[in-house]
């Protein structure tokens, strides 16, 4: 999804409504469903607010990006089974998605989890959750 092509936040949150409802996730886990839409709601509140620093903004939809693309990691090609493969319950998954999503940019990037986030966009969500 290139950034040109996405018209606003409603729609950019509507590429993993889809992708989440074609896995079956949002119909199957009613508390991962609940976890989502919460995200969502956050997500847009936070992306329509002008009275935060733009920096602080950045970080905090980093934040939520962050857990749904980790949220869309483990839910592809799962459906139903999705609990089974992982060995968690609907509230250990969104529990370590809330954990995990700190350094999940730092882990794409093949940043090291000892050292300090670098200085960038996108690790302004790991000095968010610093300070």
């Amino acid at each position: 999804m290139l950034a040109e092509k996405i018209a606003g936040a409603e729609e950019y949150l509507a590429h993993f409504q889809t992708e989440l409802e074609k896995q079956g996730v949002l119909r199957f886990f009613p508390k991962i469903n609940a976890f989502y839409y919460r995200l969502a709601k956050e997500f847009l509140t936070i992306f329509h607010s002008k009275e935060e620093n733009l920096f602080v903004q950045w970080g905090r939809l980093l934040a939520i990006d962050a857990q749904l693309q980790i949220l869309m990691e483990i839910s592809n090609n799962r459906k139903e089974g999705l609990l089974d493969d992982l060995g968690m319950s609907e509230e250990e998954v969104i529990e370590m998605i809330e954990n995990d999503h700190k350094y999940f940019y730092r882990e794409i990037t093949g940043a090291k989890l000892t050292q300090k986030p670098k200085m960038g966009l996108i690790y302004l969500s790991e000095h968010l959750a610093e300070s």
